[in-house]
């Protein structure tokens, strides 16, 4: 049984504009230094390495000495799976914490926070709990820069997209070539091969 072409651009029509579930957020999966990782010395940069590729809006990382104070780093950058600041060239023995905030690659803002210390001597690291949060003013800017994430991802849109042209074309090719072969005979005429029906 043949289906309509109709039917079937439909069917791939409906299929792209319908919604698809939310997808996973990204997660931390690696992080320099690691958690409560003890080092010889400070190190020269904090990089944070995710599942998937964190969106360059908000993004934040702030690093707090063993008294809750805020160390000076670089801006926050963003390089494909990798978000990293640069530290300053000196740094004291001792606890430190850092807490960092992405925009996932599905558009939702998450966060997280790890320790680490420098030297086997100097204060532990921050209570975390006590520490002073990331301010208000970027969870708003994070929320909106947050793209609805309703309907499919745009590789799949893109590829079903290209399977509908190729379908609209290879449609019309078929229609072209029927056309073409049906060639008018003489009313009577016998074509070879036929048998006459009397």
């Amino acid at each position: 049984m043949r289906v309509p072409a109709t039917v079937l651009c439909a069917a791939v029509t409906a299929l792209l504009l319908s919604p698809a579930p939310a997808l996973a957020h990204d997660a931390l999966i690696a992080s320099s230094p690691e958690d409560e990782q003890t080092l010889d010395s400070a190190p020269e940069e904090v990089r944070l390495t995710f599942s998937g590729r964190p969106m360059d809006v908000s993004t934040a990382v702030l690093v707090l000495d063993s008294e809750s104070e805020a160390v000076a780093t670089t801006e926050p950058l963003v390089e494909e799976h990798d978000v990293s600041v640069e530290l300053p060239p000196e740094m004291a023995d001792g606890g430190y914490a850092v807490r960092w905030r992405v925009v996932s690659s599905d558009g939702h803002p998450i966060s997280g926070s790890f320790t680490f210390q420098v030297g086997e001597g100097g204060p532990p690291p921050p209570d975390l709990e006590a520490a002073p949060p990331m301010s208000p003013e970027e969870d708003d800017t994070d929320a909106a820069a947050a793209p609805a994430t309703t309907g499919l991802p745009r590789e799949a849109v893109l590829s079903l997209a290209g399977a509908l042209i190729g379908l609209l074309f290879y449609t019309a090719y078929l229609r072209f070539r029927n056309a073409a072969g049906r060639v008018p005979r003489p009313a009577g005429q016998i074509v070879p091969n036929e048998t006459e029906t009397r």
